[in-house]
């Protein structure tokens, strides 16, 4: 197979892998109502307020505040939950494994949280630990240690009074390719077996405080008749899906919080009402809350050092995961990094690895804001080498796997079967095509090419990856590209635009 097919196949399978409502009207129902009230959150990386072009979007502080101000207009207490991924990935997740967002929601009185995906991105020490720093309960009924036991303090379900109501809450984790201390089995097996134990328990209401990908959760749903709500996370844009019973998501890192409401008369049905927040600018802070933000602040400076200016956006950069798990500027400008920092002649990364997940504004950009752009370290290490082969067998675009990258153009067809979705050449950046016999350095980031991230298999990346394993830091850090790429740009940071990857059928 010749190098131009063999980089093509592995281009065209990473593209295919690839508070504004009113507390008013949370007002507390007739006397001979009962009301259970539960607020929720998901995909929280950081405590702090985000730099997203509308000055301080999210906060963790606000969030806790409002939970406050809803218990005390309503005179009853409202259940504080997290739908998963908390402890990874972040800049000062990539040091302290979690420590420093347990700290600031034990501050915030968070009362559950199920496990998601990154709380696997650890070691399993490092998991125990953040379990037994937490004042909050863990859950999750399909994943456990590798013996098929839970893991320390964590639950698959719990029961709690609100109201006067006996709550059953069951939590489940989407299934992936994890680490082997872990063991996950099916969820929604885990789940009927969970309603079984609460019913049984004498939990009046039952709730799943999941995460998992929203068609997972439909099926949940319409397979377990007896939850009356799904509280969802592992989708970052935020959803809501009211029809019969509720499947509910914010959007990540606080920028939304859902207030989800449980009314009845007596004994009839459930009655489920759902409330979005912005949390934004003009809103409190809750003090203690608001503390342990400033433990964070201070402890980041301490890590990498002062804050320093590369140069100046004209423009506000889009790097929200949704966005870059698709070619975009952002992609291309740190594939571009990667390929002018190692003079390579094609450069490739994983959107996975990109984990800004906010808006860049106009204006001054900072290190801290790329080092919070490539947050796995290790993983972003970057290795080169002369030929890379790779399937085009699952699809997914807009995930994970997709390639941002440099140096290479090409336009696919999705609807054609797997080995034929190129269509036409291979080109360079000058529009000269690829030749069969060419070879071509590749630089590509470690996770992917030397540990078979996203699915990837790339036995070229061999000899490379070895040298590294011997040298683990003899490799750049994707993030010291991207820094040095931006200083050449000499205070005028522009991306690059799209272009690169053209989809030929119809979307």
């Amino acid at each position: 197979m010749t190098s131009a097919v063999r980089l093509m196949r592995l281009l065209v399978r990473g593209a295919l892998l690839a508070a504004s409502a009113s507390i008013a009207a949370c007002r507390a129902p007739h006397a001979r109502e009962q009301a259970v009230r539960m607020l929720l959150v998901n995909d929280v990386y950081v405590t702090d307020t985000l730099r997203d072009g509308r000055d301080g979007r999210g906060g963790l502080a606000r969030v806790a505040a409002l939970r406050d101000v809803i218990e005390r207009a309503n005179g009853d207490t409202v259940l504080f939950v997290l739908a998963g991924d908390v402890l990874s990935p972040s800049v000062l997740g990539k040091w302290y494994g979690g420590a420093q967002m347990v700290d600031g929601l034990n501050a915030a009185r968070l009362d559950l949280a199920t496990l998601g995906n990154h709380e696997f991105d650890g070691s399993r020490a490092n998991l125990v630990a953040r379990r037994y720093e937490s004042r909050f309960r863990w859950l999750s009924a399909n994943c456990g240690e590798a013996s098929g036991a839970p893991f320390p303090g964590v639950r698959g379900w719990d029961t709690l009074r609100l109201g006067g109501v006996k709550v059953g809450i069951l939590g489940t984790t989407v299934v992936q390719d994890y680490a082997p201390y872990v063991s996950c089995r099916n969820p929604d097996s885990a789940t009927t077996a969970g309603v079984d134990t609460l019913l049984q328990q004498g939990s009046e209401l039952v709730v799943a405080l999941t995460h998992r990908f929203r068609l997972e959760d439909v099926t949940t749903r319409e397979n377990e008749p007896r939850i009356t709500a799904i509280l969802g996370g592992h989708d970052h844009d935020g959803r809501a899906v009211r029809d019969r019973r509720l499947l509910v998501k914010a959007v990540s890192d606080s920028r939304t919080a859902i207030l989800v409401t449980f009314t009845r008369d007596g004994a009839t049905p459930w009655r489920v009402f759902d409330q979005r927040f912005d949390i934004g600018p003009g809103m409190r802070d809750d003090p203690a809350t608001a503390a342990a933000v400033q433990r964070s602040r201070d402890t980041l400076t301490r890590r990498i050092g002062p804050d320093r200016v590369l140069g100046i956006a004209r423009e506000p950069i889009n790097a929200i995961d949704s966005i870059s798990k698709r070619e975009s500027p952002f992609g291309n400008m740190i594939a571009d990094a990667i390929r002018i920092g190692t003079k390579a002649d094609v450069a490739l990364i994983n959107s996975g690895a990109l984990r800004f997940d906010a808006i860049m504004p106009a204006g001054p950009i900072t290190r801290h804001m790329i080092e919070g752009g490539v947050l796995f370290a290790d993983e972003t290490r970057v290795v080169t080498c002369d030929l890379l082969e790779g399937s085009v067998g699952r699809g997914g675009l807009n995930n994970g796997p997709y390639l941002q990258l440099s140096g290479v153009r090409f336009q696919f067809d999705a609807t054609l079967p797997s080995g034929a979705r190129v269509v036409g050449a291979l080109t360079r950046d000058s529009g000269r095509p690829i030749g069969a016999t060419d070879t071509l350095q590749v630089s590509m980031v470690t996770y992917p090419s030397c540990r078979s991230g996203d699915g990837y298999r790339i036995p070229e990346a061999a000899e490379a990856c070895r040298a590294l394993e011997a040298a683990p830091g003899s490799r750049p850090r994707t993030a010291d590209l991207v820094l040095q790429h931006l200083e050449r740009m000499n205070g005028r940071i522009v991306p690059p635009p799209i272009g690169r990857v053209t989809r030929l059928d119809r979307r």
